[in-house]
């Protein structure tokens, strides 16, 4: 962990500057050796310096902008300092190049300066894991979410619940190592504090199918008949031919997928095998994937040919009327009056934009709360440990044992400060940590 560390924290190819970031307790030696100066540059200001090859006499790699960063007011926390080079893969290379044969130096691994900063304190783990966020967001909604949890997240209402909660602990310590005596209004207190965090984290929790809304992006799954159209709808809306079309029914088996961005929302559509009845093996492993991604979808379309309507497997679906450029639809619109149904034509476009449009509102209406309040978790790892962290305190609440009360509390404290990356557990750090990009 205390190596001296390197890795490039843009990214690498043509463009015009590259930058690359050293950081550890080496890295004032290693500035030295690379500027061929005994004094260190202006902390903190960026200074235009040559920068040589250490072991190559009087060769300059390039001439750039370095800022020196001692610890602890660094990304990390440590001593590091940054370089901004010319861009371009060759210049780059002849940085790596360098810096890996410089002794006591080594390439960081994915997310280790975001780790190092979360260990010596600069950030905690949902500041991490936002940042992180930001990174990935693929469109302008999971940016904003992710820039929401960097600037003001979970970690307040964390940071106070948890001290309410220790505080709550020491009056139930406190209530053990004096039982003798009467302190029956500090529990009563303790219950009244307790069941406001409940509230709040329940709250909290409520969040969450908005967030994955927005952080996951709506799942919307098309099913129905076979050669109701669904491939080349879905084709139509992802604009790639994506999905086998043909006039055999059956022809889609798997589960196909495609993201898109409309809006500034993300939406992955599905599109499945045609639901029938078959005694064809292979094309009844597609039907049970295809009611499997309707149980798993935020939204189910139920593509019908116009022509030849079939039974309804899924209850909750909207209803789509394919083929309009075949059929007449006067007759089914009074039939499906006020429902959630829609006619388009997979070959000609129409209708398909008002579906489209429809499915956006549906979002704002699922997400228009999300976009008020101002807590909220943002991954199923943070969720877990808040659910854990709500049971323990319902129990504690219900439970009139003093000792048993304080071993709920340690638990559902224990819960909050995993959320924050304040408990070591190597092994779920190096799990979340790698999942980030290297010089991240």
């Amino acid at each position: 962990m205390y190596d001296t560390i390197f890795a490039p924290i843009s990214s690498v190819g043509s463009s015009a500057i590259s930058v690359f970031r050293v950081s550890g307790d080496n890295s004032s030696n290693i500035l030295r050796l690379l500027i061929k100066n005994k004094i260190l540059p202006v902390e903190r200001k960026l200074t235009l310096k040559k920068i040589y090859h250490p072991f190559i006499k009087d060769e300059i790699i390039d001439i750039c902008l370095i800022c020196w960063m001692p610890k602890p007011n660094s990304y990390t926390g440590e001593d590091s300092f940054e370089i901004f080079c010319h861009g371009g893969s060759t210049t780059s290379r002849a940085f790596i190049n360098c810096f890996s044969k410089i002794k006591g130096l080594r390439f960081a691994t994915a997310g280790e300066f975001s780790k190092r900063a979360l260990v010596n304190g600069k950030i905690d783990l949902v500041k991490a894991e936002a940042i992180n966020d930001i990174i990935l967001a693929e469109n302008e909604k999971q940016r904003s979410l992710s820039i929401k949890q960097l600037n003001r997240g979970l970690s307040i209402p964390i940071n106070l619940w948890r001290k309410i909660m220790i505080n709550a602990l020491s009056k139930i310590e406190a209530t053990i190592d004096f039982s003798d005596e009467d302190d029956v209004p500090e529990k009563i207190n303790i219950s009244t504090e307790l069941s406001k965090i409940i509230i709040q984290i329940k709250n909290v929790l409520q969040e969450g199918d908005l967030c994955d809304l927005i952080a996951q992006g709506l799942k919307v799954t098309f099913t129905g008949p076979p050669n109701s159209g669904k491939s080349s709808l879905f084709n139509y809306i992802i604009k790639k031919e994506k999905s086998i079309v043909t006039k055999i029914p059956g022809t889609t088996r798997d589960v196909i997928e495609k993201k898109i961005n409309y809006n500034g929302y993300q939406i992955t559509f599905f599109d499945t095998a045609g639901i029938r009845k078959t005694k064809n093996l292979v094309e009844k492993e597609g039907i049970k994937k295809a009611l499997k991604a309707a149980k798993e979808a935020d939204l189910v379309l139920n593509v019908n040919d116009i022509s030849n309507i079939k039974k309804n497997e899924i209850k909750r679906s909207w209803q789509i009327f394919n083929k309009i450029d075949k059929g007449s639809k006067a007759a089914l619109k009074i039939q499906y009056k006020g429902k959630k149904t829609f006619f388009v034509s997979a070959k000609t476009g129409e209708g398909v934009e008002k579906l489209l449009e429809a499915i956006y509102k549906h979002i704002l209406n699922k997400t228009k709360r999300k976009e008020q309040n101002e807590f909220f978790y943002t991954n199923h790892r943070q969720k877990g440990d808040l659910e854990r962290a709500l049971a323990e305190l319902s129990s504690a609440i219900n439970e009139r044992d003093e000792e048993i009360v304080a071993e709920h509390l340690r638990a559902a404290i224990n819960n909050l400060e995993r959320i924050l990356g304040q408990i070591d557990v190597e092994d779920v750090l190096g799990n979340i940590f790698s999942n980030f990009c290297v010089g991240k």
